[in-house]
């Protein structure tokens, strides 16, 4: 088990030596990170390896090793972390891709069961697998989810322009006095640049094409290998299942239903059902749903986007400018928590906070708002302030904490 531990020990040394990032993610501040068990889940590309090592650095006696190493793989992990415990009194574990270790279900419940006095922090990029087992130990384990790249993280990372975080309701009540302030340091250029290619923040040098290469290795590693991990897809199924997401990025929201994703891709209804369920709790496409009343919720009637603008390019070089405005509003607000967002009969958007319903209009010329309820807001992605009470900058919700 020493050399085990030796060889471990060199891979973190050198993470650890690495110019790693100054930079935190936002998400990064919002963990708890004095909780016994954490597990942090997130999409592949979002600085996952990079999160841990930097709470790495900043905890002594700890360590760092990723469960696919074959120096685990070829032992327990159990008696790995024991011997750690033992001979050099470490407390905090950072255990990385712990999926990629065959009985990490077992063990690691056996870890947290019989060192009651350790810290762990696991991971996994893709989470559905991890759901039914977190719940037989939901009292001891807090989950925290690392979003992909906001529009703020971008400016800051990319532009070094630090602007605070902003919630909805400041939004909504404020939006004229904050985007009139927030517009003074932003180019509308900015906002461009990140619809198209920086949800990921693969490398700060990183040109177009080349990014549209990793993101799309990234998309098909989603549906050939996530997929077949959680189920067990037959071969000739993952095939057509890869080109879910080129019709989804080729298609208005409007005109989607499950219906016509089966027609095209050449598979049971009833499966693609299934599998877009799956792809919306793996973070590849959002799922809205439309009802009006609790007892309309089981129909399954619902806009289909993808997770973030950035996939839309990867599929169409022009996508549809009404759906990139659409795509980009739905998946900031999906990172509010205790929030739902719904498809009202006569509007875009109603979304539901705080015991408060409002409704969100995406800005299309034949849109005026004596149409519609007083709580209505117009959302427009060509201002830089916001032109009224009732017309707020669609890039602002790039802010929302």
């Amino acid at each position: 088990m020493r050399n085990q531990y030796k060889i471990l020990k060199q891979v973190e040394e050198n993470l650890l030596n690495e110019k790693y990032k100054s930079y935190k993610r936002d998400d990064f501040f919002k963990i708890d990170w004095s909780n016994k068990v954490i597990w942090i889940f997130w999409e592949r590309w979002v600085w996952k390896t990079t999160v841990l090592i930097q709470k790495r650095k900043e905890i002594d006696n700890s360590f760092y090793f990723s469960a696919d190493n074959s120096a685990i793989k070829a032992n327990w992990l159990f008696n790995f972390v024991m011997f750690c415990f033992n001979n050099f009194e470490i407390k905090t574990f950072f255990i990385d891709e712990i999926f990629k270790y065959e009985n990490w279900k077992q063990e690691l419940k056996n870890i947290i069961d019989s060192f009651p006095q350790l810290h762990i922090i696991f991971s996994w990029s893709s989470s559905m697998a991890l759901y039914d087992w977190v719940i037989d130990l939901w009292r001891r384990v807090y989950d925290y989810k690392i979003n992909t790249l906001s529009f703020r993280e971008f400016l800051k990372l990319k532009y070094n322009l630090d602007i605070k975080q902003i919630t909805l309701k400041e939004i909504i009540e404020n939006h004229e006095n904050i985007s009139t302030m927030y517009s003074i340091k932003i180019k509308e250029i900015y906002f461009e640049e990140y619809l198209k290619m920086w949800a990921y923040p693969f490398w700060l040098d990183i040109n177009f094409a080349s990014f549209i290469n990793l993101l799309q290795k990234t998309l098909d590693r989603i549906i050939l290998e996530d997929l077949q991990y959680i189920k067990n897809f037959q071969t000739s199924s993952l095939d057509k299942l890869s080109k879910l997401i080129y019709f989804i990025a080729n298609t208005s929201p409007s005109e989607l239903s499950i219906n016509h994703l089966s027609k095209k891709i050449w598979i049971d209804k009833n499966l693609v059902d299934n599998v877009l369920y799956l792809l919306s709790k793996i973070w590849t496409i959002n799922l809205i749903q439309k009802w009006e009343k609790v007892s309309e919720k089981v129909r399954k009637e619902y806009k289909i986007f993808l997770w973030d603008t950035n996939k839309y390019y990867v599929n169409n070089y022009n996508p549809e400018i009404w759906t990139i405005r659409e795509a980009f509003f739905v998946s900031e607000i999906k990172k509010i928590k205790n929030i739902e967002i719904t498809l009202p009969q006569k509007s875009d958007f109603c979304i539901e906070y705080n015991n408060e319903k409002y409704i969100f209009e995406i800005w299309w010329k034949n849109k005026q708002l004596s149409k519609y309820p007083e709580n209505t807001f117009i959302i427009k992605d060509n201002i830089e302030v916001s032109e009224n009470k009732k017309i707020i900058p669609l890039w602002l919700f790039g802010f929302i904490n």
